[in-house]
Parts: C-alpha cells; structure tokens; sequence
C-alpha cells in the first residue's frame, strides 16, 4: 500500500481527503500491554504442566510412590499437595512478570488486585490438574515431555498470546474459547486493561474450574501408584 501511494503520487494524484496516522501510546492501547498478559498465562501454563507432570513421573520412576501407598495418607491428599504447592511459585512468578511489565512499560493494573490474584490462583490449578492428568500414567521423562508439549503447543498457537485469537476462522472460534489458556488471557486482559470484575468474567472463570474438576477427578481415578 505505502508502495503505490509512493507511486501514484509520483503520476500526479491528489487524494480528495488527506488521511494521516496517529501513533496510540497511551498505556492500555499497546502491543506491549497486549501481550504482558498473554506471556503471563503462558508462563502459568507451562510451569504448573511441566512442574508437575515431571515431579510426579520422577518420583514414579524412582518408586517413591510405591512407598507413599503404603502409608496411611489418603491419596487424594497427595495429589492435592501439588496443587497448593503451586501456590508457593506463584507468587514470584506473579511479582516477576506483572511488576516487570507495570515498572518498566507501565502496563496498567485497571482492574481489582485480589481479582487478578484470585485468576492466576484459579488458572494455575486449573492447568496443575491437567498436569496430573498428564502424568497419571506415564512411566518416562520423554513420554511426559512429548504429551505436555503436545498439549501445550497447540495453545501456545491459538490462545492469543502473542496474537488475537480471532484472527482464526469462525468455525474453530468455540474450541479456541473452550481452551484453558484462552480463559485465562481473556480473563487477564479484562481485569488488567478494561479493569473488568470477577462477575463479568464469569464466562472465563467458569471455563478454567470445569477444566479444574474434571481434570483432577479423572486424575485420580486414572492415577497409575506403581
């Protein structure tokens, strides 16, 4: 386009209505601000996966968890502990990325900080269960390593991390926003850049806890202890 307006104004035209551009960097209209967020769910997503899916397909090959059946702890506790535990990385995860990103570009922080807070809580137990449901069986590092990829990437592509997620066709758009990843960088953009409540991002958040329920309950009935 700029190369046949170059050339057309060259051959003489006059435009009837001179349009001109207008740079936006006011914070909040930025591709800095647009992508903060979507690098946040990323990195949410494949710390609690891969953290997970790793320790406990560690732990299955070096027996421990033979040895964990034998005691008297409940095995739902167990699997529990790697979902709060969760909660100990995520606050420097959190501090890391977002106060980086409002420090050195200013992305803003419009919405509630326990809204934002209780969305990385809930997104990364949301992906930690699937991270055991990834691990429930597997024996090998590379076998946990190949299906973790295989589900992350995917959502690496289509969830608008670094792109909208509408640029796809419309007819792929239901499974785009059926995806845990989506969820959580629409819920993240709505509360960081349009300052949106929970209540208003109920559509996200119910997404992210039918991802948390129904992953942990087939976790734990598919959990292989040998």
């Amino acid at each position: 386009m700029l190369a046949d307006r170059a050339v057309q104004k060259a051959a003489g035209r006059v435009d009837p209505v001179v349009a001109t551009d207008k740079y936006m960097r006011e914070p909040g209209s930025r591709y800095i601000d647009f992508l903060l967020p979507g690098l946040l769910g990323m990195n949410l997503m494949g710390n609690s996966i891969w953290g997970l899916a790793f320790g406990i397909v560690d732990a299955r090959k070096r027996k421990y968890l033979k040895r964990l059946i034998a005691t008297p702890m409940p095995r739902h506790e167990y699997l529990l502990s790697f979902l709060l535990s969760r909660l100990v990385s995520l606050v420097v995860e959190i501090v890391l990325i977002a106060g980086f990103g409002l420090l050195v570009f200013n992305v803003p922080m419009r919405g509630s900080l326990a809204a934002f807070c209780i969305l990385c809580i809930l997104s990364s137990f949301s992906f930690s269960a699937i991270g055991l449901l990834v691990a429930s069986r597997v024996r090998t590092i590379e076998a946990v390593s190949g299906l973790s990829n295989a589900i992350m990437m995917p959502m690496w592509i289509v969830s608008g991390v670094f792109f909208s997620a509408q640029r796809f066709p419309d007819f792929i758009q239901p499974v785009i926003r059926a995806l845990p990843l989506t969820a959580t960088i629409d819920a993240l953009r709505g509360n960081m850049l349009q300052g949106a409540t929970l209540p208003e991002l109920w559509p996200q958040l119910a997404i992210l806890g039918s991802w948390l329920i129904v992953s942990f309950t087939l976790a734990l009935k598919l959990f292989r202890w040998r």
